[in-house]
């Protein structure tokens, strides 16, 4: 094995774990981020070499690589809070929200922190607007489309 193929591999395991090392870095510094969630780097070998030797054929690792970063959906603990409006969601799915200046584009959040705005939406610290369906008094099931969640004024 040459002495670049050695320092490749050394320059390859550092630069992934400066990689890993910014994945860990988000994770705290969100730590207090409300419905953050963090993500885990893994790590792969990069394809191997053989290298034939007097003593027989060897197998040289080439390095290491940062194969994905996954985010970890893991549900949070509930805290209690004494405004009516913040919600949590138990087991899976997302607050459906849509941008002020957009009439469809949908993002997705976990965080329930919500206030009613002046006209009456029901809003996220941003300014995003909760969307939801309108639903059945009797049957309780959804109808219409989607839209923004309101109360009406009296």
């Amino acid at each position: 094995m040459a002495i670049s193929s050695s320092l490749y591999s050394s320059i390859s395991g550092l630069s992934t774990m400066g990689e890993a090392m910014s994945v860990l870095g988000d994770n705290v510094a969100n730590l207090n981020t409300l419905a953050f969630k963090s993500s885990r780097a893994t790590f792969e070998d990069v394809l191997a070499q053989s290298v034939s030797t007097a003593s027989g054929t060897a197998q040289v690792g080439r390095g290491v690589t940062l194969s994905t970063v996954e985010g970890l959906y893991a549900q949070g603990s509930f805290e209690s809070s004494t405004t009516p409006t913040d919600m949590a969601i138990g087991g899976q799915g997302f607050f459906v929200l849509r941008a002020p200046d957009t009439a469809e584009a949908s993002f997705y959040s976990r965080a329930g922190e919500f206030r009613f705005d002046q006209e009456g939406r029901l809003v996220n610290p941003v300014g995003y607007f909760v969307q939801g369906w309108s639903v059945d008094e009797k049957t309780g099931e959804r109808k219409g489309t989607i839209g923004d969640i309101t109360i009406g004024k009296s």
